[in-house]
């Protein structure tokens, strides 16, 4: 290959040809495939397509996760049952004073404490108050 190259030694011809009267008839050959066509009238859904295709891929993402959301639902309503019946008092107590940062005396208080003691002690009412209030709603009177 020559290391010197320059343009002005290329020959200077045109190397594309165009047929003869090719601009002449170009005009006619244009109006005979487009006149054949005709116009015809956008269908009446051509106008609303673009807005509904604009409307659907957000509709559509809405869609797919209220459906992800609503079947994982009930997996995690299952997940989150746990039965504490089932778990003895003692192994409750391990776990508390393992993780929990309770003293001796809570856990004394805990066991001497009947059901009617809890509750009273849990609304902080006194039994006196209780039965005022009681009173005062009548309870013979309300239908079930």
């Amino acid at each position: 290959m020559k290391d010197d190259f320059k343009l002005s030694d290329l020959p200077k011809r045109n190397i594309h040809e165009v047929p003869d009267k090719y601009f002449d008839r170009l005009p006619a050959q244009i109006m005979e495939r487009t006149a054949g066509a005709g116009y015809r009238p956008a269908p009446w859904y051509a106008a609303a397509w673009k807005p509904l295709r604009l409307a659907l891929a957000p509709l559509m993402l809405v869609l797919v996760l209220g459906v992800l959301y609503f079947a994982n639902l009930d997996n995690k309503a299952d997940q989150q049952k746990v039965n504490l019946a089932g778990i003895q008092d003692e192994d409750i107590l391990n776990y508390l004073s393992t993780y929990a940062v309770l003293e001796s005396s809570d856990f004394a208080e805990l066991r001497t404490v009947s059901e009617r003691e809890m509750t009273s002690e849990f609304l902080n009412v006194s039994s006196k108050a209780a039965e005022e209030e009681l009173e005062y709603y009548q309870l013979d009177t309300i239908e079930y």
